[in-house]
């Protein structure tokens, strides 16, 4: 497999993900409020205030693993929405719809595509998705 193979299949991935996102992120945050740091590990009593609320906020704000997830939802969503009509319609059915569980030959195959176009549509989208997550250049 070419390097070029690996980045796309990795986006490829990403961008197969969307609808999950939401979930990982909701997980994420329980995760992050259930699981409290002690900052104090010396013992005696802290001269900090502390908020809880504005803990949770900044916890959430500043991890890197929901940054990502919000960063890969927008950048589908722009992806998608800068297609033609036919491609935007083609990709949400690849990756959303009723044909998501087929290889793309197969997906091109049915819908009168090439295995050569089918993939350069794939290709096209993925590495304006990947642009825009700032994977790639």
């Amino acid at each position: 497999m070419k390097k070029n193979d690996s980045i796309l299949n990795s986006l490829d991935k990403k961008f197969a993900g969307l609808n999950d996102y939401n979930r990982e992120i909701a997980e994420r945050k329980e995760e992050l409020r259930l699981r409290e740091e002690d900052h104090n590990v010396g013992g005696g009593r802290s001269n900090v205030v502390g908020n809880p609320v504005e803990t949770q906020v900044i916890k959430e704000l500043s991890d890197q693993y929901i940054i990502n997830r919000q960063i890969w939802k927008k950048s589908i969503i722009e992806t998608i929405d800068n297609q033609s009509s036919e491609v935007r319609s083609l990709i949400e059915n690849k990756y959303f719809g009723e044909d998501s569980w087929m290889d793309w030959r197969s997906f091109g195959k049915k819908h009168g595509y090439a295995h050569s176009s089918i993939y350069r549509i794939r290709q096209k989208v993925l590495l304006e998705f990947g642009r825009r997550i700032g994977e790639l250049k």
